[in-house]
């Protein structure tokens, strides 16, 4: 009989709306009519000013928290609490009072996040420097994406991998990942709905969709590299390669071919690859130099960085580039530092690599792919951020 009433309070509590109350109160207006029309803390700062924001913000965060005290107090279990501050959660999407139209309920998970974030970092299941990178990402991305939402996209999934990695399995974990879940959900719905990611045209910038968008599958290269021997990797890559060199070289020894290619079938190689190797192709040759030259430890982590350093760089680049730093942007470089440099720390758990290491390969990589040092940068990047790793470790 004590679950019902767990649930019951937190839907209770939850669906208070202050911004509704304090838009009839102060203006004699429904919020829900206005500005976003969400009935939450940024539409109540639009609509009615910073003041009641504040309110609404206090209120709406602390909401949850508070049922899930009062569950505790009166004995619940720990899935109990859980429940009720979901509960509270749910109380503010859908009052009662108002035809079960409120919130988005962000505000109010988000303080139930925050609260399991305490509880892991309390008993050591997230390690400081786990916290110190995601703040590093959350001002990375907010100067590169200038919104919320975008930092969001990045960090929550960040947050959750890293829950997964370091926590130890149980209730708590699915507890935190079932919040994380839900932020991003909502998040995902702003971007959508709202239009936040207008996806720049990629053929008018020169970039091919799906072979930006299969780049960071060359990861599946990384997983099989650190279960098996040099020699089969090897072989793996170098197949993969020999195969799109041997189709760049009868596309460019015949002009027929080449012209198919790019009058027929436009969406495999760029224009500027007419006469050239493909980009795919100085890819792969370097993803096989840079495991065939360095241990094991370098060469996994500077193939990491080209290749999510390279998608983010793109991605991000493409999108949101202001700043111009010779052929490339500053946003564009900030996100393929910061790809690196979280591509490297989760490795670190399954490699033997110093961390001064680490960053300074990270920073190799990401000044290989901003400067014009007048080579491909799908070949410069693991092969000079690998190199200064390994000068690293003779000294």
């Amino acid at each position: 009989m004590f679950w019902p009433f767990c649930l019951l309070g937190g839907y209770l509590l939850g669906s208070v709306s202050p911004s509704y109350v304090l838009g009839k109160v102060l203006r004699g207006i429904d919020i829900r009519e206005h500005g976003t029309r969400n009935a939450g803390t940024v539409n109540t700062y639009k609509v009615l000013g910073l003041g009641p924001a504040v309110l609404t913000a206090i209120f709406d965060l602390g909401k949850g928290l508070l049922v899930m005290f009062l569950c505790h107090l009166a004995g619940g279990s720990p899935l109990a609490v859980h429940l009720a501050g979901l509960a509270a959660v749910l109380g503010h999407v859908f009052p009662f009072y108002l035809k079960f139209r409120g919130g988005q309920g962000v505000a109010t998970a988000t303080a139930i996040m925050l609260y399991y974030l305490v509880v892991f970092y309390s008993k050591g299941w997230l390690p400081p420097s786990s916290l110190l990178l995601l703040a590093v990402c959350v001002f990375s991305f907010d100067y590169i994406g200038r919104k919320g939402e975008m930092v969001a996209l990045v960090v929550l999934p960040l947050l959750a991998v890293f829950v997964l990695i370091f926590s130890p399995l149980s209730s708590s974990v699915y507890f935190i990942l079932s919040v994380i879940g839900y932020i991003l959900f909502i998040n995902i719905w702003n971007i959508c709905h709202q239009r936040l990611l207008p996806l720049a045209s990629l053929k008018e910038k020169g970039v091919i969709g799906w072979r930006l968008y299969a780049r960071p599958f060359a990861f599946i290269l990384i997983i099989y590299y650190l279960q098996a021997e040099k020699r089969s990797t090897l072989t793996l890559i170098g197949s993969i390669a020999l195969f799109f060199l041997l189709l760049d070289l009868v596309r460019l020894f015949s002009k027929k071919i080449n012209i198919f290619f790019f009058d027929k079938v436009k969406q495999i190689y760029r224009k500027k690859e007419y006469r050239k190797f493909s980009s795919i192709t100085i890819f792969l040759f370097a993803y096989f130099l840079t495991v065939l030259l360095f241990e094991k430890g370098i060469a996994v982590l500077a193939v990491s960085y080209l290749t999510f350093g390279d998608f983010f760089s793109k991605f991000y680049g493409l999108q949101f580039g202001r700043t111009r730093i010779f052929e490339k942007t500053l946003e564009g470089s900030l996100a393929h530092l910061s790809a690196c440099l979280v591509a490297g720390y989760i490795l670190l758990r399954y490699i033997s690599v110093p961390i001064p290491a680490y960053l300074l390969g990270a920073l190799m990589a990401s000044l290989s792919e901003a400067l014009p040092l007048g080579i491909d940068d799908n070949f410069s990047v693991s092969l000079l951020s690998a190199s200064t790793m390994y000068v690293f470790r003779l000294f």
